[in-house]
């Protein structure tokens, strides 16, 4: 898997599921300015609130294969293994998937984000331990210094003002 970071300004995000993961998936794509819309009967109750506050948009039944036909990027994080597979098989070979129940399904593996200012570091174990992942990204973080955030914040607005 090659890292890339990549903008997810106002593209259309498709999550199926409503529990934890789900929840950690929507927090993580909305951070970036996603266009999210999730499909699940159920929800937790934070899921429901982003919903009520027009952050997403929330569709209580099961998801469809026509849900996923507009997705730049797909999140299949049922509690049901089978579902979250149907969706990635189901998926164009043009559509970025997750598959929180089986990586190997999807195309995209969703890292542990550490940001600071201007500065992003995306760590991932390309889906073998979530948490090696979080640990990593914890060292990462502690690495990054007030000095170093400083620094790169003025760098970017020299860059920009060339």
């Amino acid at each position: 898997m090659l890292p890339l970071h990549i903008s997810l300004r106002d593209r259309k995000v498709v999550i199926a599921g409503g529990g934890k993961i789900a929840l950690r998936r929507v927090k993580t794509v909305l951070t970036e300015g996603a266009d999210i819309t999730l499909i699940s009967p159920r929800a937790l109750p934070e899921i429901k609130v982003m919903a009520e506050e027009h952050q997403i948009r929330w569709i209580p039944r099961k998801i469809d294969q026509e849900d996923l036909r507009e997705a730049f990027l797909i999140i299949a994080a049922t509690d049901d293994a089978g579902v979250n597979e149907q969706i990635a098989k189901n998926a164009s070979p043009s559509q970025l998937v997750n598959c929180v129940s089986a990586a190997e399904l999807g195309n995209v593996y969703m890292p542990k984000i550490v940001q600071k200012g201007h500065i992003k570091v995306s760590v991932a174990t390309n889906g073998a331990s979530p948490k090696h992942t979080k640990l990593l990204a914890e060292k990462i973080d502690q690495l990054i210094d007030e000095e170093c955030i400083l620094e790169v914040e003025r760098l970017y607005i020299k860059r920009r003002n060339t």
